[in-house]
């Protein structure tokens, strides 16, 4: 509870000073995250973008931890997506289709956080589960 706390302060905090981008570390590639921590922004996602830097994606943060599913209506570029757990680990990495209107769901109900990047940035990076999320 107060790292989800403190995750989500550092996070609004780094946000009021830095646009729309916070940096993270993901192993050892660096990566730019947009943030969606309001039912809002997750229900918009990355509806109508049309393509993404290389190391820059969207996290989704949530105040609660559970099974997460995503989907990607109006998502227009394929991405991939990887659940976070409360360690702040990577649990599962998923492949998900444009404009689909399937739901992807985590298998484990500890999660808080998840990273939409490129289809495939997480192979191409070779990140494997496990993994710790490095954020502000």
């Amino acid at each position: 509870m107060i790292i989800r706390i403190l995750l989500i302060s550092f996070v609004t905090a780094f946000l009021s000073s830095n646009e729309n981008l916070i940096p993270a570390k993901i192993g050892e590639n660096e990566i730019l995250l947009e943030v969606a921590n309001t039912q809002a922004l997750r229900a918009d996602g990355l509806m109508g973008v049309k393509a993404l830097e290389y190391n820059q994606g969207m996290i989704f943060i949530w105040p609660n931890a559970s099974r997460k599913c995503m989907w990607m209506k109006n998502t227009l570029i394929d991405l991939s997506v990887a659940f976070i757990d409360r360690d702040r680990k990577i649990t599962e990495i998923k492949e998900l289709q444009s404009e689909s209107l399937e739901s992807i769901c985590s298998s484990r109900g500890n999660i808080i956080a998840a990273i939409e990047m490129n289809k495939g940035w997480f192979k191409e990076n070779n990140i494997e589960l496990g993994v710790k999320v490095l954020l502000p």
